[in-house]
């Protein structure tokens, strides 16, 4: 009978990981305004790079890293982020410049861009860690989530947005 749960317990386990991970792709740019340059991080279930794209003139990009190894268990994280009952933008208003990240999600046929500007979002923070445990330590983002909540804390501009503002 013991014999029989366990056996039981184990092949629903493995079950449930040996679905398959819906195709998607992930893409964060983290921008440097004062330094001109940005680099953006993209993920999907056919692996990882990230690209060096250069503001200043006669500057081309460049691919940084690439992997094909990414572990299942990191996509199917990353896979069930949901996109969809996000806003288009989370900015602390009361901070001029620092952290800007705009994330790009494809997945079927749907595409989904959030822009978070110096905001500790919960549902987005794991695609960062997540990220950052990938990649070689020159190449891993810069967030520091104690202080980007340090930041939230007493201000009162905090902006979200459903859509992206209409600029003319």
């Amino acid at each position: 009978m013991r014999l029989s749960a366990l056996l039981s317990v184990c092949l629903l386990l493995w079950s449930c990981n040996s679905e398959p991970i819906e195709p998607f792709e992930l893409s964060l740019q983290d921008f440097n305004y004062a330094s001109a340059y940005s680099k953006v991080y993209s993920i999907s279930n056919e692996g990882m790079k990230v690209v060096f794209k250069g503001e200043l003139e006669n500057e081309s990009d460049r691919i940084l890293f690439t992997s094909i190894d990414i572990p299942t268990k990191n996509l199917k994280r990353l896979s069930q982020i949901d996109f969809d009952n996000l806003k288009a933008v989370y900015s602390n208003q009361c901070v001029l410049d620092g952290d800007i990240k705009l994330f790009t999600y494809k997945k079927k046929d749907t595409l989904k861009n959030v822009l978070v500007e110096n905001y500790f979002h919960e549902e987005l923070s794991p695609a960062i860690d997540i990220i950052n445990e990938l990649v070689p330590r020159e190449h891993q983002l810069l967030y520091d989530e104690k202080e980007i909540k340090e930041l939230m804390k007493g201000c009162e501009e905090i902006l979200i947005m459903e859509t992206f503002p209409d600029f003319k």
